[in-house]
């Protein structure tokens, strides 16, 4: 979508792509995640970060989240 282009375009990456914290099922949920995941990080940067990170750590150690 052209609005979830222009957020991604105005704001730096992250260290943890959203995917691993949200993970989704569908093309329209990743970009739902991303989409979600950008609108916390222009709120509150730091916080959002955090969390993100914390999530797609318990989602890649305890459930086994892989690329695929």
């Amino acid at each position: 979508d052209k609005d979830l282009t222009e957020l991604r375009l105005t704001t730096k990456p992250g260290l943890v792509p959203p995917y691993y914290a949200d993970m989704p099922n569908s093309f329209q949920g990743l970009m739902d995640s991303e989409r979600k995941y950008l609108t916390a990080y222009k709120k509150t940067p730091v916080s959002t970060d955090i969390k993100y990170f914390f999530k797609a750590f318990y989602n890649i150690i305890f459930k086994k989240a892989r690329s695929k």
